[in-house]
C-alpha cells in the first residue's frame, strides 16, 4: 500500500466531503431556523451515541484483525454474528423508550433512529473491511458518496416540503448507498466462524469500545447536554460552529485512517523502526492546517458564521474560536491514538479515553449550566488535551516518539505572520460581505503557504510529497508497504 497516495486520495475525498457538508449545512441553515436544524443535530447525535453500545468496539477489532492477515474470512463472519446481539438489544430499548426520545428530540423519530443506527453500522463496517484489506485509497469514494447522497436526497426532500425529516431521510439514504458499494468492493470472503476468532475479536473490542467511545463523546456529549439544559436553537448554533472547525482536521483524519492498517501490519511483523519513522512524518501535515486556522478564527469568527450561515448563528463566535483551538490537540490525537491501537494496545487508548470522558462529562455539566455554550467548548478543549497527552505518554512506552519541533515551530511562525498581515488588511478593508470574507481567507491561505515554504525542511517535504503523488512511489520505508 502506497501510504502517500492513499492519504492523498482520502484527503481529497475528505476535502470534498467537507465542502458538501459545509455547503449543505449553510443551505439548510437558510431554509430552517436554528430550532428546527437543532432537531436534526439531536437526531444525528443520538445515532452516534447509540451506535457505541450497538457496535461495542467490534468494527475496530475487525479492521485490526483483518489487517493482520490472520483468517480474515472467519474474522468477518464472526464479527457479523457478534454484532446482531447488541444491535437487537439497543433497537428494543429505543422502541420501548420511543415516547421519551421523541419528546427529547422534538419530533417523531424513534423508528427512524433504529433504521439509522443499523444503516450506520453496516456502512462503517463495509468501509473498514475494505480499509483492512490495505485498500484505504479505495474507501475515499465510499466516504464521499455518503455525504453526496445525504445532501442530494435531503435537498430534494426539503424542497418537496418534508422539512427537517427530509434531512433525516437523506442521512438514511447516505448510509445505504456506500454500504452496498463497499460490499461489492469487498474481497474478504465469508467463512464459518470459530471460537478462536470470537475470542480474538472480543479481546480487542472490549478496549476499543472504550477508546472509540471518546470520539463520539467529544462529538456528541456536549450537544446532548446542551439540548438538556438549554434549547434546540442553542444546539443548532453550537453544532454549526463545531462543523466549521471539523473542516481543519480532515487531513489529519485521512492520514490516521491511512496509516492504521499499515502500522498494524508492521507491528505484526515487528518492524518497529518503520513505525517510529512514520509517526513524526504524519504529525507535521496533520497540524499544517489546524494552527493557521486557529489564527484565522480569532480574526474572523463572527464574519464566518454571519456570512456563510446566518446572523442568528453568530452568537457562537467565541465558541468557534475555542473549538478551533481544540482541533490542534485533536490533530495530534488522531495520529497517536490510532497508532496506539494499531500496535495492539487498545487498553491504553481506552484508559486515556476513560479519564478524558470523565473530565468532559463533569466539566460539561458544570460549565454549561454556568456559562452556556462557551462552557461546552471549554470542557471539550480541556478533556481532549488530556486525552492527547496521555496517548503520547502511553505510546512512548513502546516506541520512540519524536515530535518534529522545528517544523511545528515554523508552522506557528508562519501562522502568526499570516495573522499580522491580515490584521493590517482588516484595518483598511471592511469585511462586510461573503465575497470579501472569502477573498481575505484566500489571501490568508496564500500568505501562510508562502511563509511556510520559506522553511527548507517544510519545502523539501512538500516537494517530496508532490513527487510521490506523481509517481507510483518507491519502496521507501515511510511510503510503501513492507510485508
Amino acid at each position: 500500500m502506497n501510504i502517500a497516495r492513499s492519504s492523498a486520495k482520502l484527503s481529497v475525498a475528505h476535502g470534498l466531503t467537507a465542502v458538501i457538508t459545509f455547503g449543505g449545512i449553510a443551505v439548510f441553515a437558510n431554509w430552517l431556523p436554528p430550532s428546527e436544524l437543532g432537531v436534526y443535530f439531536l437526531f444525528e447525535a443520538l445515532v452516534g451515541v447509540l451506535t457505541i453500545p450497538a457496535d461495542f468496539g467490534i468494527r475496530g477489532a475487525v479492521e485490526k484483525r483483518i489487517s493482520e492477515g490472520n483468517e480474515p474470512g472467519k474474522m468477518l463472519t464472526s464479527a457479523l454474528s457478534m454484532k446482531t446481539v447488541p444491535l437487537a438489544i439497543i433497537g428494543g430499548l429505543v422502541l420501548a423508550l420511543g415516547g421519551y426520545i421523541n419528546g427529547y428530540v422534538g419530533a417523531d423519530v424513534a423508528v427512524l433512529l433504529i433504521v439509522a443506527m443499523i444503516g450506520h453500522e453496516l456502512y462503517q463496517l463495509g468501509v473498514q473491511i475494505v480499509s483492512a484489506e490495505l485498500r484505504v485509497g479505495e474507501t475515499a469514494v465510499l466516504r464521499l458518496s455518503h455525504k453526496v447522497v445525504w445532501f442530494a436526497v435531503g435537498y430534494a426532500l426539503l424542497q418537496s416540503g418534508y422539512g427537517v425529516k427530509g434531512l433525516i431521510y437523506g442521512l438514511l439514504a447516505g448510509y445505504i448507498v456506500p454500504f452496498v458499494w463497499a460490499n461489492y468492493k469487498r474481497s474478504t470472503p465469508f467463512r464459518r466462524p470459530s471460537m478462536e476468532q470470537f475470542h480474538s475479536l472480543t479481546a480487542y473490542s472490549r478496549y476499543n469500545f472504550v477508546s472509540a467511545l471518546s470520539g463520539y463523546v467529544y462529538g456528541w456529549m456536549d450537544v446532548l447536554i446542551i439540548g438538556f439544559f438549554l434549547t434546540s436553537a442553542h444546539v443548532g448554533s453550537y453544532e454549526v460552529a463545531w462543523r466549521v472547525t471539523a473542516v481543519v482536521i480532515l487531513g489529519s483524519n485521512a492520514i490516521a485512517k491511512t496509516i492504521f492498517p499499515q502500522v498494524s501490519r508492521w507491528d505484526a511483523n515487528r518492524a518497529i523502526e518503520r513505525i517510529e519513522k512514520l509517526i513524526p512524518r504524519a504529525i507535521t501535515p496533520s497540524l499544517v492546517l489546524a494552527i493557521p486556522a486557529f489564527v484565522g478564527a480569532m480574526l474572523f469568527s463572527r464574519e464566518i458564521l454571519t456570512f456563510i450561515f446566518d446572523a442568528e448563528y453568530a452568537t457562537a463566535w467565541l465558541v468557534l474560536i475555542v473549538l478551533m483551538g481544540e482541533k490542534i490537540f485533536q490533530s495530534v490525537h488522531v495520529i497517536t491514538g490510532r497508532s496506539l491501537k494499531a500496535i495492539d494496545h487498545p487498553e491504553l487508548a481506552a484508559k486515556a479515553a476513560v479519564a478524558a470522558i470523565a473530565v468532559n462529562l463533569v466539566l460539561n455539566v458544570a460549565l454549561i449550566t454556568q456559562f452556556g455554550l462557551i462552557g461546552a467548548a471549554v470542557a471539550t478543549v480541556v478533556s481532549f488535551g488530556l486525552n492527547t497527552v496521555l496517548c503520547i505518554r502511553y505510546l512512548s512506552r513502546y516506541l520512540t516518539v519524536r515530535v518534529p519541533w522545528r517544523e511545528l515551530g515554523w508552522i506557528v511562525v508562519a501562522s502568526i505572520g499570516m495573522g499580522v498581515v491580515l490584521v493590517g488588511v482588516r484595518s483598511v478593508v471592511a469585511i462586510d460581505s461573503l465575497a470579501r470574507l472569502l477573498g481575505v481567507i484566500s489571501l490568508g491561505a496564500v500568505l501562510f503557504s508562502a511563509f511556510a515554504l520559506a522553511s527548507p525542511t517544510l519545502r523539501t517535504q512538500a516537494f517530496q510529497s508532490i513527487q510521490l503523488l506523481k509517481s507510483e512511489g518507491s519502496p521507501s520505508e515511510a511510503v510503501q508497504e513492507g510485508d
